[in-house]
């Protein structure tokens, strides 16, 4: 009788511990699980059970990168077949696409089309056009009503693959950070793209260019609070025009081929970061870093790089430099002295550099960031 009993006791053990406890939480739980994965991997358990066949297709974000895939064709027929057959009565929130090699343009602006009619509030696209003769760009995300933030970077040497349309309707969008987009107009001498994004709070432009027949890019938006300019040599040189009564924070790095124009108000900028990788060869003449700093007088903590410090010593050996005075930072409260890998500056060019930035900065310290 105790053996039974026993045996009993052991058999019921068993049982639980072979039981599905995972299958047994709600949809809702199982499909949140499932949002955190690539969706190769998520659409897989449809394997598991009768349970899972389909949970897949209520996903809300879907991320398809080409790194699960042994090769194009597989990558593109499963993207298809997702598209195909996810329930298109679900919104999708959030929409991620890595294409590591060449990308096709039909894949790319059907994945855009499928993102904006079906409620896009989150987009994130990498795409590599290297060595690629031409792409066939569809703008269809750039009219979206419901897409707050966006990410499009674009690896090529030549950034007029992707132009952009001469305005960006886009009434939600919150963030946007485009790399190695072109701008564009039509019947004017500038471009002025996102004056039409009304609540846009977040703009990073990385190695964006201009059409050729454009002569300086203008950035009006007066909901703008943090921008971030990222010149490139491909991108090559145009001036910039800003109407940001309202930024509070600004970064100008890499080729810092974009000096300013007419007489912006930046009075409502705090935070100045200057993290110049260099100049390209282009326009010696120009002044690439104090020319900004003229217009930027309330700034309360300014981050600057060992090479911009050397172009500003450079912008203060050409003429255009006689006449203009000296930056005034009366609020100032820090400087920030960052080493970039590879920087170098001699002493003596560090010590002109300072004195002339912090000669009307009487508040303010010097901090070192000099870490490997």
């Amino acid at each position: 009788m105790k053996t039974r009993k026993k045996r009993q006791r052991q058999s019921r053990k068993d049982r639980e511990g072979k039981r599905d406890r995972l299958s047994e939480l709600p949809d809702c739980v199982l499909i949140h699980m499932m949002e955190f994965m690539d969706t190769k991997h998520a659409v897989q358990t449809c394997v598991l059970s009768k349970r899972w066949k389909d949970l897949w297709k209520q996903l809300t974000t879907l991320a398809f990168n080409t790194f699960f895939f042994n090769n194009v064709v597989n990558f593109s027929k499963f993207v298809s077949h997702v598209l195909a057959k996810r329930d298109d009565s679900i919104s999708l929130l959030n929409l991620e696409f890595t294409r590591r090699g060449y990308a096709q343009s039909y894949l790319l602006n059907r994945l855009m089309k499928y993102a904006s009619r079906h409620n896009v509030q989150q987009l994130t696209i990498f795409i590599n056009l290297n060595n690629k003769p031409s792409f066939d760009f569809r703008p269809h995300i750039f009219y979206s009503e419901t897409l707050t933030f966006l990410k499009l970077s674009v690896s090529t040497y030549d950034p007029s693959m992707i132009v952009l349309p001469e305005y960006l309707y886009m009434p939600a969008i919150r963030t946007m950070q485009l790399e190695s987009v072109t701008f564009n107009a039509y019947g004017i001498e500038y471009a002025e793209p996102f004056c039409y994004c009304p609540v846009l709070n977040t703009l990073i432009l990385e190695g964006c260019s201009l059409h050729n027949n454009l002569n300086f890019l203008r950035i009006s938006n007066s909901s703008l609070s943090n921008l971030t300019l990222d010149g490139s040599f491909e991108a090559g040189y145009f001036q910039i025009d800003l109407c940001t009564p309202n930024l509070t924070s600004l970064t100008i790095s890499g080729h810092t081929d974009h000096p300013l124009i007419a007489s912006p108000d930046l009075s409502s900028v705090e935070e100045l970061t200057i993290e110049s990788r260099g100049n390209t060869c282009y326009h010696k003449t120009e002044l690439l870093i104090i020319s900004w700093l003229q217009w930027i007088r309330n700034i309360k903590l300014m981050t600057v790089s060992l090479s911009a410090l050397d172009i500003i010593l450079q912008d203060l050996s050409k003429p255009l430099s006689a006449g203009l005075p000296p930056p005034r930072f009366p609020q100032m409260k820090a400087l920030m002295v960052k080493k970039l890998p590879y920087e170098e500056l001699s002493e003596d060019r560090l010590k002109r550099s300072l004195k002339y930035l912090l000669q009307n900065a009487p508040m303010s310290r010097i901090e070192f960031d000099y870490e490997e």
